[in-house]
């Protein structure tokens, strides 16, 4: 069953939930329990324990919406844009009939219920963490087409949740749309960013992504290392040949898609941490992933029910791209470290903004950019500034790593400064 309406979504939520075919039963259905009451109240926010009931079925409901429909229709006109609503309701249809779900759409919102297990007194479980990380995954990941047109959707997803009056679905995620000025040489800009990001996530969805690790070096003893950093590449058709796509990444931030990637990104590396108990590893994510919302739903709830993989793993929040909201990123630095993660905040002075949220976010490592070694190669007063500077960031970060250490006149500069972690070509 699926509708397309501009009616109130409750109307029909009040019917029964569809019948539970057997692909959705196979589904994982962990419980958490045992958790602080402040994590227990993050991971409702995710929908943990938090669903409608009719009757003595228990039944789920997400609210996914495409916040660039608008900016869409502005590039390519009215019917691309009505072109790339029928193409996501199929694909929301798709996934309805894999999870036994239904769905609705109305404008550029669409309302999922599920039919999901009973729910268990005093439990939270993953169940719908699963189904925002599927629903996001599923109708993010692919551009639609149509004639020589492409374009990539950008979604935001949560639980919805229901009482007995009218439920106004316009609110929802009204803050995250995204609009843009017509002109000419922005649909330029679009269109060349487009491009790279169907280069980009063409190598995600083939398997052609992977990673490049650097080391992280303790300064005091640069044979250990604390963790290592993992560099996103592409595989190309050489035998081991291997580009790093960190320039590509402003493009994919410019159209909103970084979530999709970054979501991937650290998936992938929980999961090399499972196959690799002894590893320590790092991963970056775009500023305009650093807040907890859907697309972070899964991970966190992973986390949560294994802190031995949380425990060593470190974000790296990659200031590529402006921070827009300081307290929405200072609150997900918090969860992660909460979790037991370490937060690395990536390429501190840079320029004046970046130590503006090093003193805000209360990450537990501060990288400095690699060109402030660079500078005290051949100059004094470079160097001096850059001991004081290492001072400044002692208050607001347990441990200092300088970027770019490519002699070992670079590491000793570092060492004699206060640095507690070296990264560069010297370790490679």
């Amino acid at each position: 069953m699926d509708r397309d309406t501009k009616e109130p979504f409750c109307t029909w939520l009040r019917g029964p939930p569809a019948e539970r075919r057997d692909g959705f039963g196979a589904m994982s259905h962990n419980r958490l329990t045992g958790f602080e009451t402040e994590l227990e109240t993050l991971l409702k926010r995710f929908g943990a324990g938090q669903r409608a009931h009719s009757g003595s079925r228990v039944g789920l409901c997400i609210v996914a919406t495409i916040v660039n429909l608008r900016q869409l229709e502005r590039v390519y006109g009215s019917i691309f844009a009505m072109t790339a609503r029928q193409v996501l309701r199929e694909r929301a249809r798709e996934l309805c009939r894999e999870y036994s779900g239904i769905v609705a759409m109305s404008g550029e919102h669409m309302l999922f219920a599920f039919d999901v297990l009973p729910h268990v007194r005093g439990a939270l479980d993953t169940l719908p963490s699963r189904l925002l990380d599927i629903i996001l995954i599923r109708l993010s990941e692919r551009p639609v087409r149509y004639g020589q047109a492409v374009a990539f959707p950008v979604f935001e997803a949560g639980i919805a949740h229901f009482d007995d009056k009218p439920f106004d679905i316009a609110s929802v995620n009204a803050a995250s749309r995204i609009d843009a000025a017509a002109r000419d040489e922005w649909r330029e800009a679009f269109v060349a960013d487009t491009r790279v990001a169907e280069s980009v996530f063409g190598a995600m969805n083939d398997g052609r992504l992977d990673f490049d690790f650097e080391r992280i070096c303790d300064a005091k003893k640069p044979s250990a290392t604390l963790y290592q950093e993992a560099l996103l590449c592409k595989m190309g058709d050489a035998y081991r040949e291997r580009t790093r796509i960190g320039s590509e990444i402003c493009a994919l931030e410019r159209l909103g898609v970084v979530r999709c990637l970054d979501r991937w990104v650290v998936q992938t590396i929980i999961d090399r941490l499972r196959a690799n108990p002894a590893a320590r590893l790092g991963c970056n994510i775009s500023t305009r992933s650093a807040v907890l919302d859907g697309w972070w739903a899964l991970i966190v709830t992973t986390l949560a029910v294994e802190p031995n993989v949380a425990s060593r793993l470190t974000i790296e929040i990659t200031e590529t791209f402006p921070l827009a909201n300081l307290d929405a990123t200072r609150e997900f630095v918090a969860v992660l470290q909460s979790l037991g993660c370490r937060v690395a905040l990536d390429d501190v002075g840079h320029d004046f903004g970046s130590l503006r949220n090093l003193i805000t976010l209360d990450a537990d490592i501060a990288k400095l950019d690699r060109s402030l070694i660079a500078r005290c190669r051949h100059d004094e007063a470079a160097a001096a500034r850059f001991a004081q500077l290492i001072e400044l960031v002692k208050v607001c970060a347990d441990s200092i790593v300088v970027e770019g250490i490519e002699t070992e006149s670079d590491a000793q500069t570092a060492c004699s400064s206060g640095a507690t972690g070296l990264q560069g070509y010297l370790y490679s």
